[in-house]
């Protein structure tokens, strides 16, 4: 209810009244700026619960959502269906999956959205990613200037939920090196985000998806899971277009499906602002990897 309106609504001609002072003097008061009064402090607090900005605090650009080419402006958390609070636990690696895994459960309308690496991070993806409530697993890099040296990016995706993960520390093609490195390589990832989140999940992804005996062997070492994917943008191509990811993804969603795309990935965040309206419309869910490998 717009009280502000209601109150203006009473401002008719003649609409005062006489208040006598213990001087005896007359003031005319009018009784519409009396009802105003009396109701502001309830129109402040209706404003705040919609979210709805005072004109002294303008709305920021972070704030606003600008309609884009594809369509309308991003809804809000409430929006989307079935956001459910982040678990309070970390997994343990389960012995009952495989080491590798590539799919989550088939048998519920749910993804996995993952985001690879940390260069050139467009954070515009996280404030997006917040906007609808979504929950998602990363795997970030642990030195190389990403998560060593952004502690406080690392702190705001655990914050919100996600699942921080490695992608090793030195992002290496790891099937170039023996066991022995890689487990130090994939601990040292682990080492880098724990000090932050103080979390270690089970799943670690490859640099570039490369995969031999020896990568399995550290992986098994390090109790982590091998997680590849099973749909991805294509984003780290340079002919990729946002209309080509966009399709890419639609093309082969299904169920249980593991999304790849990257944090500075070419036209990540304008495929995303596309992709996560569709998948939502065609009744899917946006889990966590853990949430995606539940029974």
């Amino acid at each position: 209810m717009n009280v502000r309106k209601i109150a203006r609504g009473f401002a008719a001609p003649g609409w005062s009244v006489c208040v006598k002072t213990g001087a005896g003097a007359g003031i005319t008061v009018c009784l519409c700026c009396v009802l105003f009064a009396a109701l502001a402090p309830l129109c402040s607090g209706c404003s705040a619960s919609r979210g709805t900005p005072s004109a002294a605090e303008p709305v920021s650009p972070e704030e606003e959502r600008t309609p884009s080419p594809a369509g309308p402006a991003e809804p809000g958390a409430a929006d989307i269906p079935g956001t459910a609070p982040a678990p309070s636990t970390v997994p343990a690696f389960d012995f009952g999956k495989p080491l590798v895994i590539e799919m989550g459960n088939t048998s519920r309308k749910e993804v996995a959205l993952t985001i690879d690496d940390g260069w050139n991070r467009d954070d515009r993806i996280l404030d997006l990613l917040e906007r609808y409530g979504i929950r998602c697993t990363v795997f970030v890099i642990g030195g190389r200037g990403v998560a060593e040296a952004n502690p406080e990016w690392i702190r705001r995706m655990d914050r919100d939920g996600f699942e921080v993960c490695t992608h090793t520390y030195s992002h290496y093609k790891l099937t170039d090196h023996p066991v022995g490195w890689i487990v130090d390589d994939i601990r040292k990832g682990q080492d880098v985000i724990a000090s932050v989140t103080g979390k270690r999940y089970p799943y670690m992804r490859p640099p570039g998806g490369f995969v031999n005996e020896a990568v399995r062997a550290a992986a098994s070492q390090c109790g982590c899971h091998i997680v590849m994917w099973s749909n991805e943008f294509g984003d780290t191509s340079t002919e990729i277009t946002v209309e080509g990811e966009v399709k890419a993804v639609l093309s082969r969603l299904r169920n249980g499906d593991i999304i790849l795309c990257h944090f500075g990935g070419r036209n990540t965040y304008e495929a995303l602002r596309r992709l996560i309206p569709e998948i939502t419309n065609r009744g899917y869910r946006f889990v966590t990897l853990s949430e995606l490998l539940s029974p």
